[in-house]
């Protein structure tokens, strides 16, 4: 399984999202180490960014990672400096090597 973010940036914020993210993913992995988590950020729209995280082993286990209280009180950061954001949780439908 999978997950998803859609984050849309305040103007001048994206060092300091950047920077929470991180450490909202540090707290996440030390509970959840085998996930891996990626941030990317959009070429054409620097304000924009996606993360990814791949590895979860069931919606279960998602969800017990999101009603963490560090989990949720490193996102109450990062929403600080978000205009607007999007989770999701994702199934594998194709993989191509």
């Amino acid at each position: 399984m999978y997950t998803s973010g859609v984050w849309i940036v305040k103007e001048g914020r994206a060092d300091e999202f950047e920077r929470r993210w991180q450490e909202a993913v540090d707290a996440t992995s030390l509970e959840f180490p085998g996930v891996k988590f990626m941030l990317l950020r959009d070429r054409e729209n620097p304000s924009r960014f996606v993360s990814l995280a791949e590895g979860w082993r069931n919606a279960e286990q998602i969800e017990a990672a999101r009603a963490t209280p560090t989990y949720q009180d490193s996102m109450a950061a990062v929403w600080r400096v978000l205009e607007s954001g999007e989770l999701a949780t994702l199934d594998l439908v194709v993989e191509v090597s």
